[in-house]
């Protein structure tokens, strides 16, 4: 825990100062309305594209994070007459406001128990972990997705946990990007509920508690799943929390789902933010037009390079985009495979994928309908009754506020389309859900402030009903991990993926892989019983004969 505390420290100092740095260089005049939250997620984004950049040239690896550090310091320095009263101010607010600060106390010593276990998303042993491995020793690889197709999948989520593994200091692999991502996100939450209440605090609650019930197993894994969800959440609830935020936080609204889409294309419809930012103040739309262009090619020009060089298409697994012909170029029919695998998955698991998609929507839904939870069915019937709460909105609700409202309906419900049509597994896509779901609480507003005598204290005591539901579930999650190892360690490391796979007795088989001058380089693959990595290095999933190296050693890349 003490290891994870001081990376928690580590990565929020870099992000908050990376984030507000940028934001005092081009909005000096509004640099005091972006809280530390806002400066934590645009620094995590801006992060995210510096080492997208670096991993171009150079392993992302413990230099990578020196060089950050450094950075960090020097902006820290230059900035110090803003921040040093910033830091000083924030040690006031943490004596005066004792009561929560003692929650928000209680809220990391909870998710320290989600943080420090074993990685209990399977795809992290499957190819997070050597995805990560792969950034950590080479500069971006040619082909890599034909050595193993999920390489290509390309998450900007790898190469943060790339440089943020701490691999160097600590001798293993420690997974912090989600964890200290999901921590603040709570924070932000907590803040909402605990000092806004009415129905802001009531929306806050209710999205905080099955966020986590969702999430709770992926917040100690370098899950692509979680961070772009936190992304999600944060951007459309402080639309909503703050209807005015649109005018007042242009940079918050164009960077952060610009930058989403480099770490999960499911959540695509939360771009359509960054059209909203631009048309929503017609005197400044040329200037804000040269602004956003300049911003989407920086966050995503060096994703789209990355994408090529790993797979030889725009965008994977995407033919369509199929604008290049180079030699590592993953065939369309691999591509296609991959699609129908995770399009099939999705909808009806451990079934074949031609079967699956061969079914129409009347077909799979019911299946699909069977295998839901509970909580999540009710989620799913609130979330499609959202345009009719839209319209009842519109109706009831002033013009500023109404516009806000529909705009965050209309994205949450495209993206709700496009998961359910697509590939709807609740894991990719919850927060537009979870939006939609609560979206209702908003409409009542006029009646809980008419009640807040009653509903306030409520909402307290729901807050701390909840926090205990969540501990419960991060207790047995812990208690599963410490009491079949009895490992005190976990009280200072988190759980060691290697020591893990040798305690599982993880069998891999053996290859060779020959250079155009004979000379030979081994590769793994695991044994029949299994198709999980784990940290085994160079390993794939499955190895397939017909893959050959492109030069004399592994960063040279790899062909059909």
């Amino acid at each position: 825990m003490y290891v994870l505390v001081v990376c928690f420290l580590v990565i929020s100092f870099i992000f908050i100062v990376i984030g507000k740095s940028f934001v005092l260089y081009f909005e000096t005049n509004a640099k005091d309305n972006y809280s530390a939250t806002d400066s934590f997620f645009i620094g995590l984004c801006l992060t995210g594209t510096v080492l997208n950049i670096w991993s171009l040239f150079l392993p992302t690896d413990f230099f990578a994070l020196l060089f950050l550090i450094l950075l960090t310091a020097f902006l820290f320095y230059r900035n110090s007459g803003y921040f040093m009263p910033k830091v000083k101010a924030l040690f006031h607010r943490i004596k005066s406001e004792k009561l929560f600060s003692l929650l928000l106390l209680v809220a990391t010593a909870i998710l320290l128990l989600f943080a420090i276990i074993l990685p209990k998303n399977f795809d992290t042993f499957l190819y997070h972990v050597n995805a990560i491995q792969w950034n950590e020793m080479y500069r971006v690889v040619p082909g890599l997705a034909n050595f193993h197709d999920r390489f290509g999948f390309n998450s900007s989520m790898m190469v943060l946990s790339a440089a943020f593994t701490f691999n160097a200091v600590y001798n293993q692999y420690i997974f912090a990007i989600s964890s200290v991502s999901f921590l603040v996100f709570f924070f932000w939450l907590l803040r909402h509920i605990y000092f806004r209440k009415g129905a802001i605090g009531i929306m806050a609650l209710l999205f905080l508690y099955f966020f986590t019930q969702q999430y709770g197993s992926d917040i100690s894994s370098p899950s692509t799943d979680l961070l772009p969800n936190i992304l999600v959440g944060f951007v459309l609830l402080s639309l909503l929390f703050e209807n005015n935020s649109l005018q007042k936080k242009y940079l918050l609204y164009s960077i952060i789902p610009l930058f989403s889409l480099t770490l999960k294309l499911s959540i695509f419809p939360i771009a359509f933010l960054g059209l909203a930012v631009l048309f929503n103040d017609f005197k400044n739309v040329v200037p804000r037009l040269k602004s956003l262009i300049l911003l989407g090619s920086f966050l995503l020009i060096p994703w789209l390079i990355r994408n090529v060089i790993l797979t030889g298409y725009l965008v994977f697994p995407m033919d369509q985009l199929h604008l290049f012909n180079f030699d590592w170029t993953v065939p369309k029919e691999i591509i296609s495979e991959t699609t129908k695998g995770i399009y099939s998955w999705a909808r009806i698991p451990h079934r074949d994928f031609n079967e699956v998609l061969a079914m129409s929507f009347q077909e799979w839904f019911p299946i699909w309908w069977k295998a839901v939870v509970p909580h999540n069915r009710f989620l799913f019937i609130l979330a499609a009754l959202a345009p009719v709460s839209a319209v009842i909105y519109f109706f009831t609700r002033g013009k500023e506020v109404k516009k806000i409202g529909l705009l965050v309906t209309g994205i949450a419900f495209s993206g709700f389309l496009l998961w359910l049509f697509t590939a709807p597994d609740f894991r990719f896509s919850f927060s537009f859900i979870l939006v939609l779901a609560f979206f209702p609480v908003l409409i009542l507003q006029p009646l809980i402030e008419k009640f807040k005598v009653v509903f306030n204290p409520l909402l307290i005591v729901s807050l701390l009903f909840s926090f205990y539901m969540i501990y419960q579930s991060a207790y047995a999650l812990f208690w599963e991990d410490f009491r079949r190892g009895k490992d005190m360690t976990l009280f200072y490391l988190p759980a060691d993926i290697y020591y893990v796979k040798k305690k599982r007795n993880i069998k891999f088989d053996s290859h060779i892989l020959l250079t155009p001058e004979q000379k030979k380089i081994e590769v793994f693959e695991p044994n029949p019983n299994h198709y999980q990595c784990y940290d085994k290095f160079p390993c794939t999933w499955f190895f397939n004969s017909n893959i050959k190296l492109r030069g004399e050693d592994l960063q040279s890349g790899f062909k059909y």
